[in-house]
């Protein structure tokens, strides 16, 4: 039937029609009671004489007071055949709406299962039973009803206190659901009907089945409940669907089975989320999605817009183009087409259009205006939404609206309506309602209410919901209510909408759904959840990343979980399950298979030394290699107002004398490291307090203190300086120089935690009381837990086969356009490249991370990983990336836990950069749940080929520094710290990321630092690095669909810059055995055998082709010190790693003495010229 010929007939007259093709054919499903076409349409005939009988005639509107079920349809179609139109009244709307809804249509007849159910309306309306039967049926045509004539009558939310309804003519319903293409119409369609009853979609349902032959299976019940609607849908065979977009987002993200038989899905109702369409479409290829758009006085869809897989990497999915018999133009405020990309405001018109609103003359006249495109006397309708086109003839985005009107969860609502309700409440003075996304993306509504004077304390937020609900359905309940002083004005006075939150506040429950714990493991989970993300509270179903969590703070949570709760669990399962819910029903399983740990104990211990930690000994090691300042982590406080120096001398003392960490030497037992802590009192820390004259000497001095080389074996790995500067304003400037082995940068918080304690006390003359710390040890302890990687059952060993798989072919080094003069072991001089991205990329790239479940850590991996690629690295790529390293050890510990992952990419096929972004997340989540294993142990098992000066495995790192902000807080005055540099590279290339946030967790900017060897890298190549890797950047967050053969002309490499191999490491393979020449070769050799467990060494054999590592080089160098008293170090065998090469290094070396380490050593302090008055 084409759109004309069925746009002149009424909706029961074109499903008559359908009854006399098919009157056997299943017409309506509702639990186990099956409707044929003829037997729905000998119902509606019966009860539509009754309604006849009662007064229903064209132009009145009959109530229909039922819940869904086959009554319902058949008192709507009986409206239709009697001639008259009808209202749904939902029994699920309080009944003052109900009320004025039906006042305001003139209902007169109301069909209700009871009398009463009519007389609680109050407006006087006759009741009509819904089993009413007088024994005959109507005969066709006795309505008289015409095309013209009101069909239904649906409200939707008004400006004022009072919806509005609008009154749909036949016509519109029939040419909207007839003669398209846009629409699936195919007679075997089994459609569900699931929303609500009084809502446009529910035409869409019902007729969009019954018209065309089709099956109506109906939901049970008011609410939807996923599972049901799941069940349903395999019960049934259900093909076609219509969703709202917040209910498709729940379908795919926790039922997408409900989607297993369905051929076309339909969502509309508010902006469809590009990710949940990938994944819809990644799962079910085959599906036919469409998305549509349209108010219910254009009848339910004006555009539709088939979506395609490609569009999920898009920032938004358009609204499409017009169905067949309707037209959208985009206009101006004078009503003229505006070009193509350019913002207007879209109005509907053609088949569809509402006759306008009941009883608002003046608002149908404002609304429904003379289209100047179409015949005399046709009408178009301001929707009050701007779209605009996507070129010639292409489809629409929405772009927002011109006025407050809201859509939350498919609803139309308009805030002034809420808000009239509101301050008709005794504790409300005034009230504005905002719409704003909560954690999942999802649209809340946000109440924001001014207590009255009068009132002695803020109105409830559940007393507030109770009172809207007695007169506003459900989707009207404001899911949050924040009370406040004074609401945001313009400067005439007039509420300012603009500067009410786009995000539910901090700490808001803006779901309206997440539940309170229920357990005493879920009330500890959620205190820690809120705990370790900074906000009030948490619910058991609150997402840990939707909430600002990332990797980091998973790292923090879960020691958190092992300290306080004495369990642990993986990464990997915080990623896939982050609610405390899910965390609770894992701890549940661990506890039943956990066998009891013993305590561990601090590594204090009268003269006896204790084994370092995997981390530390990985420090310990590099420090033994090349005794350097790359490892020095210098922190510089400044302070501006009165500083007590030798009060902060004393709290620095008392510091030490606290931390076990930093007063700690590391010495070597039978080529073993180990660690002993000098008792706390007697590590006497001589903190200088030196005077400059003004900034440039500050920066000078400070620069010189920081490159202070550290004698692990002879001295603790901490030193201070107190700087006061000769100036008009007072102050003074703390220098604090750490060797990382003491200290990491997350250790930097608790320390300046407990220096602000020990100063306070010690300003007033007392000694700090401050509770237990953690002992650092314990991480050593802990860490040993993960087992032996011989036992095939152990945590070591099962993530060395991780690692050994996902590494083992891994290439050799990175290409980059290294110079072609740098030394085959290039110093450690560093050059540094400056970037910031600016806050509102940061904040559309956490945004970006959001929509795909990324951190942003993983967007940061993937830019610079496409950086990489431009310069030449090719497609496989792996990055460093150091991680926290205490998912089992304490969380405010002062010590050294940093693990290094190796990250290894796929960035082959030409993805986009939201593809790689998925791929990137996957090798991310898959290494953080393998990070306990150290990273040596990882390349001693590869055993890769080396050279010096090289790190294994990985040549670039990427370091993301969102540790706790740390301050120094001193009564009286101002602090602020900064790190500084030592001008050390500690990796060839090293891009270091700090990203920064405000009071609210508001993004404020990312700044970007790329460190290199001055040796390796030329200047204009690094700054071309940096800035590529912004450009990038900013490519992610305004069209992540970009694929990255696109982007290679915006990243072009400065000339001359052309790619270049690493320098070869040492071959892993074994040359043909040389015997050892001489008599020092020979003991050579026979060390090496001894300490690598194999037969022979000969002369020209590779240490590390034999299996050697870093630490076994260490026992050997102690080995060939002790038995030959030569000078031999761990960085002779990495520099002469063959016995023959060797044995040439050290012939002409000195031999060594032995040092004893003193017992009690005083930390050295700095020299100055000038120092301060009775201080030195």
């Amino acid at each position: 039937m084409g759109s004309e010929r069925a746009g002149e007939r009424c909706v029961h007259e074109v499903f008559e029609e359908q009854v006399a093709r098919t009157p056997d054919a299943t017409a309506l499903v509702y639990g186990s009671e099956r409707v044929t076409y003829a037997g729905l349409d000998a119902r509606a005939d019966r009860l539509a004489q009754c309604l006849a009988d009662a007064g229903a005639r064209p132009g009145a509107v009959v109530g229909v007071h039922l819940e869904r079920g086959v009554d319902l349809v058949v008192a709507i179609l009986a409206a239709l055949k009697a001639g008259a139109g009808y209202l749904v009244l939902d029994p699920a709307f309080p009944p003052q709406r109900l009320r004025g809804m039906a006042e305001d249509a003139g209902v007169a007849l109301v069909v209700a299962p009871t009398d009463a159910a009519v007389r609680r309306l109050g407006t006087g309306a006759r009741f009509v039973g819904v089993d009413a039967d007088q024994g005959r049926e109507l005969p066709r045509g006795a309505g008289r009803a015409r095309p013209g004539d009101v069909a239904c009558v649906m409200f939707t939310s008004g400006s004022t206190d009072r919806p509005k309804g609008v009154a749909a003519p036949h016509h519109a319903i029939v040419g909207t659901l007839t003669g398209q293409d846009g629409l699936p119409t195919a007679p075997d369609a089994v459609w569900l009907q699931c929303a609500p009853v009084s809502w446009d979609a529910c035409v869409l349902e019902l007729w969009g089945a019954l018209l065309h032959g089709g099956t109506c299976v109906l939901y049970p019940g008011h609410r939807v409940d996923p599972v049901v609607l799941a069940r349903l849908a395999s019960e049934h065979g259900v093909t076609t669907m219509y969703l709202s977009s917040s209910l498709f987002n729940v379908v795919v993200d926790e039922y997408p089975a409900a989607l297993d038989g369905v051929r076309d899905l339909l969502v509309g109702g508010e902006a469809l989320s590009p990710a949940h369409v990938g994944r819809a479409l990644d799962r079910f290829p085959g599906l036919r999605l469409r998305n549509g758009y349209g108010p219910v006085e254009a009848m339910i869809f004006v555009t539709t817009h088939p979506v395609i897989r490609a569009e999920a990497e898009s920032a938004a999915v358009p609204i499409g183009r017009p169905l067949a018999a309707k037209a959208a133009y985009v206009l101006d405020e004078r009503l003229r087409v505006v070009p193509d990309g350019e913002v207007g405001e879209l109005y509907a018109a053609g088949a569809g259009l509402a006759d306008g609103y009941l009883g608002r003359a003046g608002l149908t006249a404002d609304r429904f205006v003379a289209n100047p495109f179409g015949r005399p006397g046709e009408r178009m309708y301001r929707t009050g939404d701007l779209v605009v086109r996507r070129g010639v003839g292409g489809p629409l985005d929405f772009v927002g609206r011109v006025d407050a009107q809201v859509k939350v969860r498919g609803f139309r609502v308009e805030p002034a309506e809420i808000e009239a309700v509101l301050t008709r409440h005794p504790a409300v003075e005034r009230a504005a309602v905002a719409a704003a996304d909560d954690r999942h993306g999802e649209r809340q509504l946000v109440a924001y209410v001014v207590p009255a004077e009068e009132c002695a304390r803020p109105p409830g937020r559940d007393d507030l919901r109770t009172h809207v609900a007695a007169v506003l359905p459900e989707f009207m309940v404001p899911a949050v209510v924040v009370a406040v002083d004074a609401l945001p004005l313009t400067a005439n006075g007039k509420l300012d909408r603009a500067a009410l939150p786009e995000h539910l506040p901090v700490g808001a429950d803006g779901s309206g759904a997440s539940r309170p714990p229920g357990t005493d493991a879920e009330k500890a989970l959620c205190d820690l959840f809120a705990e370790v993300l900074g906000v009030p509270s948490v619910g058991v179903d609150d997402d840990f990343f939707d909430l600002g969590g990332d990797s980091l703070r998973v790292a923090r949570l879960l020691s958190r979980i092992h300290t306080v709760l004495g369990a642990e669990i993986g990464v990997r399962a915080m990623f896939e399950a982050p609610t405390v819910a899910a965390v609770a029903r894992r701890l549940d399983e661990v506890r039943r298979s956990a066998t009891e740990q013993p305590p561990s104990e601090g590594i204090e211990s009268a003269g006896r030394g204790t084994p370092l930690s995997f981390a530390q000994r990985r420090l310990w090691f590099l420090d033994q290699v090349d005794a350097g300042i790359a490892y020095n982590m210098p922190i510089l406080v400044r302070l501006r107002g009165e500083v007590d120096t030798a009060a902060l001398r004393v709290a620095l003392q008392d510091l030490v004398d606290r931390h076990e960490a930093l007063r700690t030497v590391f010495t070597v037992d039978d080529g073993e490291p180990e660690q002993r802590v000098l008792p706390a009192g007697q590590a006497r820390l001589d903190t200088a307090v030196v005077r400059v004259a003004d900034d440039a000497e500050l920066a000078e001095r400070v620069a010189s203190a920081a490159q202070y080389r550290f004698q692990l074996s002879a001295e603790p790995p901490f030193r201070a300086v107190v700087f006061t500067v000769d100036a008009d304003q007072p102050g003074a400037a703390l220098l604090l120089v750490m060797h990382q082995i003491a200290a990491d940068g997350w250790s930097l918080a608790p320390l300046l935690h407990d220096l602000s304690g020990a100063y306070a006390a010690r300003r007033l003359g007392a000694a700090p009381e401050l509770p237990a710390p953690e002992r650092h040890a314990v991480g050593a302890d802990q860490q040993a837990r993960i087992g032996d990687p011989a036992d095939l059952g152990s945590v070591a060993a099962r993530q060395l086969a991780y690692w050994r798989s996902v590494l083992a072919d891994l290439p050799g080094g990175l290409a980059l356009p290294r110079l072609a003069d740098r030394p085959a072991a290039p110093g450690p001089r560093a050059e540094t490249a400056v970037r910031q991205v600016d806050p509102a990329v940061h904040a559309r790239l956490v945004e970006l991370g959001r929509r795909h479940r990324a951190t942003l850590f993983m967007v940061l991996h993937t830019a610079l990983a496409v950086v990489l690629r431009r310069a030449g690295a090719g497609d496989d790529i792996a990055v460093g990336a150091p991680i926290a390293g205490r998912t089992v050890a304490p969380t405010d510990a002062v010590g050294f836990f940093v693990n290094m992952l190796a990250l290894r990419t796929d960035l082959s096929d030409a993805p986009t950069l939201a593809e790689l972004l998925a791929r990137v997340r996957e090798v991310d989540v898959a290494a953080f749940a393998h990070q306990d294993v150290p990273f040596e142990q990882v390349v001693a098992d590869l055993n890769p080929p080396r050279s010096p000066g090289r790190h294994p495995l990985v040549d670039v790192v990427l370091a993301l520094q969102n540790n706790a902000r740390s301050s120094l807080a001193v009564t009286g005055v101002r602090s602020g710290v900064e790190v500084i540099r030592t001008g050390a590279a500690r990796f060839e290339l090293l891009v270091d990321v700090t990203d920064d946030y405000g009071p609210d967790r508001t993004p404020a900017g990312i700044a970007v630092t790329v460190e290199y060897q001055a040796e390796v890298f030329d200047r204009a190549v690094m700054e071309w690095l940096a800035d590529a890797l912004l450009r990038v950047l900013d490519a992610m967050a305004e069209a992540p669909q970009t694929r990255l053969t696109d982007l290679d002309a915006r990243l072009a490499l400065p000339a001359g810059a052309d790619a270049a191999a690493p320098p070869p490491r040492q071959p892993s393979r074994r040359p043909v055995h040389v015997a050892p020449r001489t008599e020092l070769e020979r003991r050579l050799a026979a060390l090496w055998a001894d300490a690598l467990g194999v037969e022979r060494v000969g002369a020209h054999d590779n240490f590390f082709a034999l299996g050697g590592n870093s630490l076994r080089a260490v026992r050997v160098a102690a080995r060939i010190a002790t038995v030959e008293r030569l000078p031999a170090t761990a960085s002779h065998i990495f520099a002469a790693p063959t016995v023959a090469e060797l044995a040439r290094a050290l012939t002409d070396a000195p031999t060594v003495a032995t040092t004893p380490i003193p017992r009690l050593p005083r930390i050295p302090r700095v020299r100055s010229g000038r120092t301060s008055h009775g201080e030195e």
